[in-house]
């Protein structure tokens, strides 16, 4: 992939980077004083299929494992070409695969969009927008989906981002549910069950949660965010590993594309008529550990 330009934003002690070029990812999250938010990404040029595991990127139009790479839609079977690394399942959209294009660009802000063309990746045409606003303390994201196609689709959206937290940092959340998995290590249907510890384990992990209002971790440099967003992105994702915490607040559950239709709108899939557009926001406050 060619190295595009870098884009910055800042507000007081907090800058961001940009590569839209490069699936309209947030490279470099960083504090003056406090140091790394996200993983910071070592390079402006990596394979769209192998992207590296830092910064921040877009989930459109759904996220995690399409299992199979194929859904129904109104009566009717679509195959999407699957993740080589993968196969036979396909992963987290393809929009964070395409370059986005720079909507405005101020000091503290930034906008980026990407109008995509219905292909072997997504079978529906949608254009897709990400606002991100700095001040001195916070990053403001807003996400939205819009239906550019003559027929309806099927969809949702969400945010990946690598907070540069190790094992050793202390993570919780309060979510009051998680999601039963099955062999795939995804969702299969299963209602969620309640969930009574608010602190994340130590180790590595993935689990997927919903009813959610906030999301808290302490970072490796002596920062501490506190993750929030608006009703529209109900559900959580938070994925663990040595070098990197990720905590993806979404709109519909990892494998709803695969549960019976009844119960699709209640795990947040949602439907997108011609010219119809949804949107959601969130936020990282950022504080000093302690």
């Amino acid at each position: 992939m060619p190295s595009p330009d870098w884009f910055k934003i800042r507000s007081g002690p907090i800058e961001a980077r940009f590569l839209p070029k490069n699936g309209g990812r947030m490279t470099h999250l960083v504090h003056d004083r406090l140091g790394n938010i996200l993983v910071p990404t070592a390079s402006a040029e990596f394979d769209p299929l192998n992207w590296p595991k830092a910064g921040a990127y877009p989930l459109f139009p759904y996220h995690n494992r399409l299992i199979g790479a194929a859904f129904e839609h109104e009566g009717k079977r679509y195959e999407v070409l699957p993740h080589p690394s993968l196969v036979p399942d396909a992963q987290h959209g393809p929009a964070h695969r395409r370059p986005w294009h720079v909507v405005s660009h101020k000091s503290d802000s930034i906008e980026l969009d990407v109008d995509y063309a219905a292909n072997a990746d997504w079978p529906f045409n949608f254009r897709a927008v990400q606002r991100f606003t700095l001040t001195a303390d916070r990053l403001d994201v807003e996400l939205s989906l819009a239906n550019t196609g003559q027929t309806s689709m099927p969809g949702g959206f969400g945010w990946h981002p690598y907070f540069a937290a190790d094992f050793k940092q202390a993570a919780l959340t309060d979510a009051g549910k998680i999601w039963p998995v099955g062999s795939t290590g995804i969702p299969v249907g299963a209602p969620p069950v309640q969930r009574e510890d608010r602190l994340l384990p130590d180790e590595g992990f993935t689990i997927f949660l919903s009813k959610w209002h906030h999301a808290t971790a302490a970072l490796n440099d002596g920062a501490r965010i506190i993750l929030t967003a608006s009703p529209a992105l109900p559900h959580l994702v938070v994925h663990r590993m040595p070098a990197y915490l990720c905590m993806e607040p979404v709109s519909h559950v990892a494998g709803v594309f695969g549960f019976p239709p009844e119960l699709q709108t209640a795990a947040g899939l949602f439907v997108l008529q011609p010219g119809e557009e949804r949107s959601a926001g969130l936020s990282i406050e950022i504080t000093a550990a302690g």
